[in-house]
């Protein structure tokens, strides 16, 4: 098997995605493109090469999962910021703010429409079963975020259930299915599924850390946004643990806070060891998927995924 370039696989992917996103309806067509062109890890689409590696290969189905999943994953962006009224992804306008909430919520209908598509090719029953599945899970996970808008009473359990469904399962999704695509036998399959599951709560809790100790610029939103929009998060769990004033003050938020009320509860976990406990849940995490990633059979696959997963876990955005 030829050396993976990774930079090479993540260009080719971008490109299908272009492709992808083109209609007839000119709206659809550039609010998509608007997404498209704001960025992105395309850390999905990495993770679904890399685990097709343990296969034996097939580059059409492998490259259909990565384009399938990132659609998916910019449909639940566009969704998110809907939901959440957001002003601003990656620095840009939101798809809401730039047209107007209907043609957000039709963009990410749309987008989802083409991922269903572009895997409709592929014979293999499992990768539609359980991407279906998944997509349930996730519609679940978005509602029971909206259900937990500004409780603090969640349990930290609570919590972790929740990024599992909203973020954790399209990168499980990643590295199960393209094992799959890549006719991987049944063990590597498992092993690569828990993998995308370790590393998918390992990357958003780094994410709601960032959202308290990184900058506007970086973040391309306001810093604290979660808490803004009534999103409680492991940070604000943990100190709400061992800090009864500061319990007192996240229950008595609301939408309509003050920005004054809201800052200082930022201001608070900026300063707390919460942070660096929050900080050893992540680390966790990313050691079980260390460990699954050395049992498994392909070096040079396996040093390519230790690299990127260090690199998400050290990431400043």
């Amino acid at each position: 098997m030829a050396k993976l370039n990774m930079n090479n696989e993540i260009k080719k992917i971008e490109k299908y995605l272009q492709q992808a996103i083109k209609s007839n309806d000119k709206v659809l067509e550039e609010a998509a493109f608007h997404l498209l062109s704001s960025g992105g890890k395309r850390v999905r689409p990495a993770f679904v090469i890399l685990s097709s590696q343990f296969g034996k290969g097939n580059e059409s189905y492998t490259n259909r999962v990565a384009v399938a999943l990132e659609l998916i994953h910019m449909a639940t962006l566009v969704h998110d910021d809907v939901i959440d009224k957001s002003d601003t992804r990656r620095g840009r306008l939101t798809i809401s703010k730039k047209w107007d909430q209907q043609t957000a919520i039709l963009t990410g209908n749309f987008l989802l429409a083409l991922a269903l598509e572009h895997i409709s090719y592929i014979p293999d029953q499992r990768v539609h079963s359980v991407i279906s599945n998944a997509i349930i899970d996730v519609c679940k996970g978005e509602l029971f975020q909206f259900q937990d808008q500004f409780n603090s009473q969640q349990s930290i359990t609570n919590y972790l259930r929740r990024i599992n469904r909203k973020t954790a399962l399209l990168i499980q999704l990643s590295t199960e299915v393209g094992a799959i695509s890549s006719g991987a036998d049944e063990q590597t399959v498992h092993r690569l599924k828990f993998i995308g599951h370790y590393i998918g709560m390992s990357f958003q809790i780094v994410d709601d850390i960032l959202d308290f100790t990184s900058t506007e610029k970086k973040l391309g939103k306001p810093v604290g946004s979660d808490l803004m929009n009534g999103h409680i998060t492991l940070p604000v769990l943990l100190e709400i643990r061992k800090n009864p004033e500061f319990k007192q003050h996240v229950a008595a938020l609301t939408p309509n806070s003050p920005k004054e009320d809201f800052n200082y509860c930022i201001d608070v976990i900026r300063n707390s060891d919460s942070i660096n406990e929050a900080q050893a849940v992540s680390d966790k995490y990313l050691n079980k998927a260390v460990t699954l990633i050395n049992s498994l059979n392909n070096k040079e696959a396996q040093t390519l995924f230790n690299k990127l997963i260090q690199k998400m876990s050290k990431r400043n955005v």
